[in-house]
């Protein structure tokens, strides 16, 4: 097994129109690892997240490694098994049922099977996609994703229209995923401290002018960085953070 980072970035910097987005972000993902990114509306972390996937964005430089080799130098089909992305809202153009949905989702021959009551759509697996809840459908993605069969995923948002119980739901799904094999890691996007520090390892913070924090969660999660992140004070809650 390789022992590159699944992700590492070289002084990558994203912009969009005359605004910085990141600066010289050197960064990187390994095996085991759950990052969470983290930052005010519209400081890049859903363009971050499209461009660690090899996605286009409005502007780009700096490099960017899947595995050691150049993200331009992966052929498209390699690409699908290694990462997988979920954007924050899936666009359904056709009333799939889910069961089928998932299907057409697989990548990879032999994949592990997902256990669809893990993340409780099992109920859901004979109803078409269009007639599902905002937090059905987050499910159903996350689990599109996981099928996929990457070590990788990269998730937008997963929690945004999920409930409390189903946050801690995604989160213990999160920990679970990766501990099941070591291969395996996330990067996914949040506004809620809280379920970051439940669900992550590490943390990402953009502040919105190009700068970053990077480093374990407990090192990111603290008053200081935190009011410097999203620009309000907060108070200690228990293992979490709650803004004042």
């Amino acid at each position: 097994m390789s022992t590159a980072p699944l992700i590492e970035t070289r002084g990558l910097a994203l912009w969009a129109g005359e605004r910085r987005l990141v600066e010289q972000l050197d960064w990187q993902v390994r095996a085991g690892q759950r990052w969470c990114l983290i930052g005010r509306n519209a400081v890049g972390k859903s363009s971050l997240l499209r461009a660690l996937a090899g996605l286009p964005v409005p502007g780009r430089a700096g490099e960017l490694r899947w595995r050691g080799i150049p993200q331009a130098e992966w052929p498209a089909a390699e690409a699908a098994t290694l990462r997988a992305w979920m954007p924050q809202q899936p666009a359904d153009r056709f009333a799939l049922s889910v069961r089928r949905l998932l299907d057409l989702s697989v990548v990879r021959a032999g994949a592990e099977p997902l256990d669809l009551a893990s993340l409780d759509i099992a109920d859901l697996a004979t109803r078409a996609v269009t007639q599902l809840s905002g937090g059905e459908r987050q499910r159903v993605a996350i689990a599109q994703s996981a099928v996929q069969g990457a070590p990788l995923m990269l998730l937008d948002e997963p929690i945004s229209f999920q409930d409390p119980a189903h946050q801690g739901l995604v989160a213990r799904w999160c920990d679970a995923w990766v501990a099941a094999e070591p291969s395996r890691a996330l990067v996914m996007s949040s506004h809620d401290m809280h379920w970051v520090a439940r669900a992550a390892t590490h943390a990402l913070a953009l502040l919105g002018d190009g700068r970053w924090r990077a480093g374990p969660v407990t090192e990111v999660l603290q008053a200081e960085s935190l009011r410097e992140i999203f620009g309000c004070d907060w108070l200690p809650a228990g293992s979490s953070w709650l803004p004042v």
